[in-house]
């Protein structure tokens, strides 16, 4: 994907194909088929997040990268606590893993993005 100012667009079209094609799984009530696409999806997001993360490491100034290095930390720890948090709400029912691993996908989604955006805004 180009740096010209479309890499969001781009990722947002190419991830749209992905879910997509998990949100029959997603929308089947089956929780094994809705975890299993929370996981895939998440995966494909994840992949994102890495490129996006690499590419910023490569073009932003010494100082910002240790910046964007520590916020990224934060952010990896404080996923775990929100998608934790989420699967609390099911009462250790069945419904906990599709909580977490929805919640997963969609914070791993978000931050992909907000990455993505933050690459753009390069010059």
């Amino acid at each position: 994907m180009a740096s010209n100012g479309n890499y969001t667009k781009e990722l947002k079209a190419k991830m749209k194909k992905v879910e997509e094609r998990l949100q029959s799984k997603l929308d089947s009530g089956v929780t094994s088929e809705m975890v299993n696409a929370n996981d895939e999806l998440y995966k494909a997001w994840d992949v994102e997040l890495n490129k996006v993360y690499k590419l910023l490491m490569e073009r932003l100034p010494n100082g910002e990268k240790e910046k964007l290095k520590n916020t990224q930390r934060a952010w990896v720890k404080n996923k775990e606590v929100k998608a934790n948090e989420a699967a609390k709400e099911a009462e250790g029912g069945t419904l906990a893993n599709v909580l977490y691993s929805g919640t997963i996908a969609d914070l791993i989604k978000n931050r992909t993005i907000e990455l993505a955006k933050m690459y753009d805004d390069l010059k």
